[in-house]
């Protein structure tokens, strides 16, 4: 199938030919392709009369909801590009990426607005008609020093950055829709299709959810935020509505396999899950073929910069001890392992994976950080460094091993620890400051912060802050208080490999000259 020249042409093209299929399912109701297609049109109409340009950012704050899918394509038929940002995170965190993205407008649902208001009270707010007079109504304001257009722009998702400001990650029509082609040809997506979107909109998964569906006229079905945390509701909502491709991160499949075991015969409609962003345990991937017999099962990898890179169908039961792959490259994309002087490795060693091609993104949103991520080989090729490293097995395919970096995942999020350990620093109190990760059977990872401070008190309150700062899925959980200085090396540096090791004890709490405060 060729690529589509903008993700805004999918959706015109499903409302005429299945216009009166559900395009759209949340915990409230749904909307046809037809009304989904009148809704963005309005809404670009709106932002065209009020001065956007194409390859203009528009930022969304607002709850997962039919609402945010109108926004996210009538920014797009405007010929802008979204920039999504967290509902459930910390307004101040919202702001600095609203500051860094310079979207010309910000559209918020109204619980959005009212944070805005605490700390922005000067925007001007106008109601954006939606063409639903039934569903609450859509805002925005027109924000001063938009940033310079970019061409072809399609949307901009944020990661955690080791600076301790996120990065914005820019995706183009052309990148996305080659990511959106290979997933219709590869899971067969039809009309008949209902994608199970559990993902944040901010969360790169989205990209198959809303636009594997509007490629094909399959509906989009939305998990409300009060399912979500619970298996037994997270099933019964698939099962409601007739689930027939999952695309999650790793660990999502992981604790449905562990905490929802008896109940996953319920997602007897589906045909293909889609799962990625972690080591696949064998185990679960037993439990998932023995609850739901004959379903696909594809272990995808690809960091946010590059959508999916490689993948690996899973086509049977596992043994206990095997490595599950993350497979081969995709078509369209290039890959190349490489020792510390970009040079290729021979199969079986172990090396850092490069990555090039069509789904790649245009870069980030602060050239700095675009110069920073991407190397160019002897051939010279350029190549974006995805500071994974991995190994080709005997039958050719990768293995990830793991990082070169303190990058690591929680929940599937990326989580860069020196963007954690900054804005501990920062606290007043607080001398020294390590954060750590461990691994965990049920979320993949536990992230602990080792500090030395003033007093008890000190350490006591970071949790708190952080809140205010950071994410939910970067807010260590647990406070570990030195009594001294934290350990160091033979070079005087902060002992990263004994904290770690101390971390993954469980007797952590009665360790000599520490405390472990929450």
């Amino acid at each position: 199938m060729p690529s589509s020249p903008s993700l805004a042409d999918d959706l015109r093209t499903s409302a005429a030919r299945h216009g009166l299929r559900t395009a759209v399912i949340d915990g409230t109701g749904a909307l046809t392709y037809d009304q989904l297609n009148g809704m963005a049109e309005g809404i670009a109409r709106t932002l065209r009369e009020a001065g956007i340009r194409p390859g203009d950012c528009v930022a969304w704050h607002g709850a997962k909801t039919r609402l945010a899918v109108a926004a996210v394509h009538g920014i797009l038929r405007s010929d802008a590009g979204y920039v999504p940002v967290d509902p459930d995170g910390p307004i101040t965190r919202a702001r600095l990426i609203v500051e860094r993205s310079r979207p010309r407008f910000l559209i918020t649902d109204t619980a959005a607005r009212d944070q805005w208001q605490t700390v922005a009270p000067d925007l001007a707010w106008q109601t954006l008609p939606t063409g639903s007079p039934q569903d609450p109504p859509l805002w925005y304001t027109n924000l001063v020093s938009p940033r310079k257009p970019l061409p072809d722009l399609a949307y901009v998702f944020h990661t955690s950055g080791s600076t301790g400001v996120p990065k914005g990650v820019v995706h183009t029509h052309a990148s996305a829709s080659a990511f959106v082609d290979w997933a219709v040809e590869e899971l067969q997506l039809t009309e008949q299709d209902v994608i199970i979107n559990s993902a944040p909109l901010h969360f790169d998964p989205t990209t198959l959810h809303l636009f594997g569906a509007a490629r094909v006229g399959a509906a989009v079905a939305l998990m409300p935020a009060s399912a979500a945390p619970f298996p037994a509701a997270y099933i019964d909502f698939c099962r409601q509505v007739g689930g027939t491709v999952w695309y999650a991160v790793t660990s999502t499949l992981v604790w449905l396999a562990r905490r929802g075991k008896d109940l996953l015969p319920q997602l007897a409609s589906l045909r293909a899950a889609v799962v990625g962003g972690e080591v696949l345990p064998p185990s679960d991937v037993n439990t998932l073929f023995t609850a739901v017999p004959g379903i696909r099962l594809l272990n995808v990898y690809g960091p946010t910069e590059s959508n999916v890179a490689t993948f690996h169908e899973v086509h049977e039961a596992q043994s206990p001890d095997v490595v599950i792959p993350i497979g081969r490259v995709l078509p369209g994309a290039q890959i190349v392992v490489v020792d510390d002087e970009l040079e290729p490795v021979r199969p079986g060693h172990t090396g850092q994976l490069l990555v090039r091609g069509s789904m790649l993104m245009k870069g980030y949103l602060d050239p700095q950080q675009t110069i920073g991520a991407f190397v160019r080989t002897s051939d010279g090729h350029r190549w974006y460094a995805t500071g994974d490293m991995v190994r080709e097995n005997p039958a050719g395919e990768l293995e990830f091993v793991g990082r070169r970096d303190a990058q690591v995942k929680s929940r599937g999020f990326r989580v860069e620890l020196g963007e954690i350990e900054r804005h501990v620093h920062d606290l007043n109190g607080i001398h020294e400051c390590a954060v750590v990760a461990t691994p965990d059977a049920l979320f993949s990872t536990v992230i602990t912060a080792f500090v030395s401070a003033d007093h008890m008190n000190d350490a006591r309150v970071i949790p708190h802050v952080l809140r205010d700062r950071l994410p939910h899925y970067m807010i260590p959980q647990r406070i570990v208080l030195a009594a001294g200085e934290l350990p160091r090396n033979s070079n005087g540096k902060i002992d990263r490999k004994a904290l770690t090791e101390l971390a993954a004890q469980p007797d952590l709490d009665v360790s000599t000259g520490l405390t472990l405060v929450h």
